[in-house]
């Protein structure tokens, strides 16, 4: 993994501001899965725990890798009352069991890991006919307010022109989920199902702003050029008062 010092750094803004990607795709998770009181299921990057409880209520033997020894923290005392759950702080890669899981899941972590590694890694763990699901969130300035979405466009063509702003297109997103889809194809899993979901969900300007602290290509920006962006990002907000996201979750799962 890597970048995580800037989840680590920004707990509080990473648990309230980051999605909790909805009830429909924990329910389709659990039932694919078929997991239940006596499953036992493996997380790997926890970060604050936003996707962790609804497979804790399932009352499954729950192991969370964090690699964020503040996050592993934190994820530690906000489930200290939930006598399945346990967090073990280490990078995935160091992460050696000879336990089997009945379900591996990921929540827009995944991609910080080598990609032939987890798979091959995840497949090894699995019970026969166990589970791996993988989901991320991908956020965009919805299109209710087509002015503000091309001031703010602007400035990050201006700020930081690294490509995350322009390559969210659709045909970029069409891709993503192929090539993801056949990676669980190549690495020898079965039942291979894709889901999409979507959301949208509105920021004050001071909301915002702390939720771009949660985006590590952010945080990486020298301090001082990082505070002129959002200090510019926040006055074009605050020229319309609020601003609308819109969030598409993907949804990958395969057997072993």
């Amino acid at each position: 993994m890597g970048n995580e010092k800037y989840f680590d750094e920004n707990i509080v803004y990473y648990d309230k501001y980051r999605p909790t990607y909805g009830k429909e795709i924990y329910n389709d998770i659990i039932t694919y899965a078929g997991i239940n009181k006596k499953s036992r299921i493996l997380e790997i990057g926890c970060g604050p725990g936003n996707a962790t409880l609804p497979f804790l209520k399932t009352g499954a033997d729950l192991t969370a890798v964090e690699i964020g020894e503040n996050l592993a923290t934190f994820v530690k005392n906000k489930f200290a009352n939930e006598k399945n759950f346990h967090i073990v702080n280490l990078p995935f890669e160091e992460f050696i069991t000879d336990k089997k899981y009945d379900l591996i899941f990921s929540a827009t972590a995944f991609h910080w890991i080598n990609s032939d590694y987890a798979y091959r890694h995840c497949l090894s763990m699995l019970e026969k006919g166990g589970a791996l699901a993988i989901f991320w969130n991908t956020p965009v300035i919805s299109d209710k307010n087509s002015e503000l979405k091309k001031r703010i466009a602007d400035l990050y063509n201006i700020h930081l022109p690294d490509g995350s702003w322009e390559r969210l297109t659709e045909d970029w997103y069409q891709k993503r989920c192929y090539d993801r889809n056949k990676s669980f194809e190549l690495y020898g899993y079965s039942d291979i199902q894709l889901k999409l979901y979507y959301d949208y969900r509105t920021f004050t300007t001071v909301e915002y702003i702390k939720l771009l602290h949660t985006y590590s290509n952010h945080m990486a920006m020298p301090e001082d050029k990082r505070k002129e962006f959002f200090s510019k990002i926040f006055d074009a907000i605050s020229d319309y008062g609020l601003i609308e996201i819109k969030d598409t979750i993907d949804l990958y799962m395969g057997r072993k």
